[in-house]
């Protein structure tokens, strides 16, 4: 199982060299394309990540010009994330290569593998 995901996640990371992003810069930002007004400890929670990588992703993509800190209308000390012109422009040039390649990558499975392997997976993930 762990095999299969490296072999998975590097066909998805040299997918997004051509657009100069890594796996988790892409995550934010496709999930900066759906979701507004979240502040990075959300988004940290979203994704997975610590607090810390969090600060380090918005931060390579702020100087990069891709997502902008902007106060937040609820409290003062509170920012939240937001895409800006150009990385809402890179993630739709990224979004297509990569429902591509993931289709590719899933398309051994029929329909029923699909939805057993989702409930699978979903189960795993359930904590004890």
């Amino acid at each position: 199982m762990i095999r299969t995901f490296w072999t998975l996640q590097s066909k998805v990371e040299d997918s997004l060299k051509k657009h100069k992003l890594t796996l988790a810069q892409f995550d934010l930002l496709a999930m900066l394309l759906g979701l507004e007004d979240l502040n990075q400890q959300e988004l940290a929670k979203k994704l997975a990540v610590t607090k810390g990588n969090m600060v380090g992703l918005v931060n390579r993509l702020s100087r990069r010009g891709f997502v902008k800190r902007v106060p937040s209308r609820i409290g003062r000390r509170a920012n939240v994330i937001r895409l800006t012109a150009s990385g809402r422009k890179l993630v739709r040039a990224a979004l297509p290569d990569h429902v591509r390649l993931v289709s590719s990558m899933m398309s051994p499975l029929g329909v029923e593998e699909m939805r057993k392997l989702r409930a699978l997976l979903k189960k795993l993930e359930k904590p004890d």
